[in-house]
């Protein structure tokens, strides 16, 4: 694959890839961090992208990447000290921040559906990722938004 063919897959897929990674991980350093070297090892790979499944070759390696920082997060659980808030947050930010955290709690057979839909992926294009019917990827989703609304609604009434 020819460098500016190259750029365009980047152009054309970062941003999927990037949110993937955001929504598996719920923080942005680290999203950034899986978007990287997910073009990183796709660029090391060049020769063998073929443009009709070039997208989800790509979601499939940041959603094994997020899946590899959670095993390490759980291995060194003390983490890196959060930084400082430098200036107020709009609600916007805060409500995702919120969801964010939600959608971490959730189990991940829920939270990888949950974040593709998110993302723009249709059912079919997911089942096709995680390995599994339609049918279960609708349900999965469904029952995803059930558990985040419930923890959402409990995170309400708990402030």
């Amino acid at each position: 694959m020819e460098p500016t063919a190259f750029q365009e897959l980047y152009e054309t897929h970062a941003a999927k890839v990037h949110g993937l990674a955001r929504y598996l991980t719920g923080d942005e350093a680290t999203a950034a961090d899986i978007t990287a070297e997910t073009f990183l090892r796709a660029w090391a790979g060049r020769d063998r992208i073929r443009a009709p499944t070039a997208r989800a070759w790509l979601l499939a390696i940041a959603r094994n990447l997020a899946r590899d920082e959670r095993r390490r997060a759980r291995r060194w659980p003390g983490g890196d000290v959060p930084d400082a808030p430098v200036a107020p947050r709009a609600e916007a930010a805060i409500e995702l921040e919120r969801v964010l955290e939600a959608m971490n709690d959730l189990p991940l057979t829920y939270r990888e559906p949950l974040a593709m839909v998110a993302i723009g992926l249709d059912h079919d294009e997911i089942a096709a990722l995680l390995g599994l019917s339609r049918g279960a990827v609708k349900v999965r989703v469904f029952r995803a938004r059930q558990q985040l609304a419930a923890r959402l609604a409990a995170g309400r009434s708990g402030s």
